[in-house]
């Protein structure tokens, strides 16, 4: 074989070994949320559907996640505001007394839910991944990374999506 096949093979495999790594972190999965198995701060089961009605931000975040912690504060300065008829459910897989602390310490007006499994055997690599869901509990928008909840274009859209 010469030299430019060679070429070729290696930038093809490149190519679908970069493809795979993108899409894996940086896409976020499709989740069925009625099969979360998920607990409340007092350690009792939640069912997801127990939210049906609701507009959701749905964030999978961690306590250490300076990213996760950006848009949690920016979320809470509009929550009055520009977000008032929207719940906002933090998701994490850390222990629950880290979760506990964790809400104590930031004091947001969230529902802080424990993952009962680890974010990676649900297909979550990176954090934050956030979902916005409307009140039939339909998933409309799912982000991995930070969302600029500041930019009043942003938030405006993701509102109308929950519609």
């Amino acid at each position: 074989m010469n030299k430019k096949w060679i070429s070729i093979i290696i930038l093809v495999i490149g190519a679908f070994i970069a493809f795979y790594f993108y899409n894996k972190y940086n896409s976020a999965p499709t989740i069925d949320f009625n099969k979360l198995s998920l607990s409340d701060l007092d350690g009792k089961p939640v069912k997801f559907s127990d939210f049906k009605g609701k507009k959701l931000i749905v964030g999978f975040s961690a306590s250490w996640c300076p990213n996760c912690l950006e848009e949690m504060r920016e979320i809470n300065a509009i929550k009055d505001k520009e977000l008032s008829d929207v719940e906002v459910v933090i998701i994490s897989d850390e222990p629950l007394e880290t979760i506990v602390a964790w809400k104590e310490r930031k004091g947001y007006p969230f529902t802080y839910l424990m993952l009962n499994a680890g974010f990676n055997d649900i297909g979550i690599f990176s954090i934050p991944t956030s979902y916005v869901v409307n009140t039939k509990l339909e998933v409309k928008k799912e982000t991995v990374g930070y969302i600029d909840w500041k930019d009043a274009s942003t938030v405006e859209h993701l509102k109308k999506l929950m519609e």
